[in-house]
C-alpha cells in the first residue's frame, strides 16, 4: 500500500463502509527533487535501454520475421502498401515531416495554399468509430473513448480504432493525437512526460494540446448522467495524455473541495483555464446545500463512472485521482486502472515496466495493476500488431488456456484482466462492487 494511502487510513480510525467518502491522498510538501528534469530523462532512459538482447529496433517493431508480407488485415505494417500509394504517401509525410502540433494562425489560413497547411501544421481532433453494425448509438450507456499513441496519423488511427470496435463490439470517440512527425512526437513524449505535468492551460509549460482534448472529452463523458461507464483506453503517447488528464480531474476536484468549505472564495479563487472547466462541468449550484457527505458522494459518482486501461504504458506517474472504500470496506483506487506491457517494448520500459518503478524509485509511480507478456513472443511496440492481436487469438479461442497477458510477478490482481470481460459485447460487473 502507498504510504500516502496508508497515513491516510491511519489517521480514519473507521471507513465509511460504503462507496461514497472520498479519501484524498496526503499531498506531497514540495521538497527540492534529487534530480532536475533532463537528469530524470536521462536516468529514465538509461534504465530503458538497459537490457538484453539490445535489438532496439525489434522491441519497436517485433521479430523481423513478422516485418514480411502478408499481414493480417488490421495490422499496422500494411500502411504501407504500394496497390495503395496515396495513402502510404501520406503516412510517410506525415511520420517525415515536422509540423505544429496546432492549427494555422490567422495569417496562415489567409496567405497558405491549404495543401501547405495541412502539411505543416496538424491539429489533434476528434473523429467517431461505429461498432461492427456501423451503429454509434450502442451501448448508450457508455462512452469509450481512444487516445493513440506516436507516429500515428489519421489512416492509422482508424485502423486500431476499428480494431478496438471489432473485438468489444463497441462505438469510440477517437482522440487522435495527430503525428507532428516521429522526431517531434518524441520530444513532445519528454515534454509530456516531465515537463508538462503541472496541467494549468495558462502555461504553455503545463500540457499538450492532445491531452486539452481528451480533458474535455473525459469530463463531458463523465458529467452525462446518461452515462454509466466511461472507459478510456490509450497506448504510447496516449499513455502520457491520459497521466495529464487524471491530474487535471485530481486538481478539480481539490478545486470543488475547497470552494465548498469556503463558498466566498468561488469569486476570488484563481481559477485556471482547466479548473474553470471542470467547474463549468462538475459544479452546480446544489454543491453549496451539501454536506461533505454529499460532496463526496456526489464527486465519487462521476470518478467511479471511469476506467483507464493502458497499453505500453510509459508515462512517470498515473496516479488514482482519490480513494474510496467498496461496499466491503475494502480500500480502492479511483478510477480503475489496468496497464498491459511486452516484457521487450522498449517505450513500455520507459515507464510501467521500468526497473527504477521497481526499485522503490519515485521518479516512476504508475497505479494499477500489471499485465505482461513475457517469452519470445514479447516483442512489439505496435498496438494492434504486438497487442491486440494476441488478446484476440486468446479470446476468440474458448479452448485456449494460454493467457498473454498474465499479473506480473508480486502483483495482486485478478488472474485475467478486467478489459477481457469486455469482450465481444459483454459487461462486466461494477469494479467498485
Amino acid at each position: 500500500m502507498p504510504n500516502s494511502v496508508k497515513q491516510t487510513v491511519d489517521k480514519n480510525e473507521t471507513l465509511d463502509p460504503k462507496i461514497s467518502k472520498i479519501i484524498e491522498s496526503v499531498l506531497k510538501i514540495d521538497e527540492p527533487t534529487v534530480y532536475n528534469d533532463y537528469e530524470i530523462v536521462a536516468k529514465v532512459l538509461f534504465q530503458a535501454l538497459n537490457f538484453f538482447p539490445p535489438l532496439y529496433t525489434q522491441s519497436i517493431f517485433g521479430p523481423i520475421r513478422t516485418w514480411i508480407p502478408p499481414h493480417k488485415k488490421d495490422s499496422e505494417f500494411n500502411i504501407i502498401d504500394f496497390w495503395r500509394p496515396i495513402r502510404t504517401a501520406n503516412y510517410l509525410v506525415d511520420s517525415l515531416v515536422p509540423a505544429f502540433p496546432h492549427g494555422p494562425g490567422p495569417w496562415a489560413r489567409t496567405l497558405l495554399p491549404p495543401v501547405v497547411q495541412n502539411l505543416f501544421w496538424r491539429p489533434s481532433h476528434y473523429f467517431q468509430q461505429a461498432d461492427p453494425l456501423a451503429s454509434v448509438t450502442s451501448f448508450i450507456n457508455e462512452q469509450w473513448i481512444y487516445v493513440n499513441g506516436i507516429a500515428t496519423n489519421e489512416d492509422v488511427a482508424m485502423m486500431n480504432a476499428e480494431l478496438l470496435s471489432h473485438l468489444f463490439k463497441r462505438p469510440l470517440t477517437v482522440v487522435h493525437n495527430q503525428t507532428d512527425s516521429t522526431i517531434l512526437d518524441l520530444v513532445q513524449c519528454v515534454t509530456g512526460k516531465v515537463f508538462k505535468t503541472n496541467p494549468n492551460l495558462d502555461d504553455e509549460q503545463s500540457m499538450t494540446e492532445p491531452a486539452v482534448k481528451a480533458t474535455i472529452a473525459v469530463l463531458a463523458a463523465l458529467k452525462d448522467p446518461a452515462k454509466e461507464r466511461v472507459v478510456l483506453l490509450c497506448h504510447s503517447q496516449g499513455t502520457i495524455i491520459t497521466a495529464n488528464v487524471l491530474r487535471a480531474l485530481q486538481k478539480s476536484i481539490s478545486q470543488i473541495k475547497v470552494v465548498h468549505q469556503a463558498p466566498e472564495m468561488q469569486l476570488t479563487l484563481q481559477l485556471n483555464h482547466l479548473e474553470r472547466l471542470a467547474f463549468d462541468l462538475f459544479w452546480m449550484e446544489a454543491i453549496s446545500t451539501f454536506t461533505n457527505d454529499e460532496l463526496d458522494s456526489y464527486l465519487v459518482s462521476m470518478m467511479k463512472k471511469l476506467e483507464v486501461y493502458t497499453f505500453a504504458n510509459c508515462a512517470d506517474k498515473m496516479n488514482y485521482v482519490c480513494h474510496s472504500t467498496n461496499s466491503k470496506g475494502e480500500l480502492i483506487g479511483l478510477p480503475y486502472i489496468e496497464n498491459f506491457a511486452n516484457q521487450f517494448d522498449l517505450v513500455a520500459r520507459l515507464g510501467v515496466l521500468s526497473p527504477l518503478r521497481e526499485d522503490g524509485s519515485d521518479i516512476i509511480e504508475i497505479d494499477g495493476a500489471v499485465y505482461e507478456k513475457q517469452g519470445g513472443e514479447a516483442w512489439g511496440h505496435l498496438l494492434n500488431q504486438h497487442y491486440l492481436f494476441g488478446m484476440a487469438g486468446y479470446l476468440q479461442d474458448s479452448q485456449n488456456t494460454n493467457n498473454p497477458y498474465a499479473p506480473q510477478k508480486g502483483e495482486i490482481s485478478a488472474a485475467l484482466p478486467r478489459l477481457y470481460s469486455y469482450y465481444g459485447g459483454a459487461r462486466p460487473y461494477a469494479y467498485y462492487e
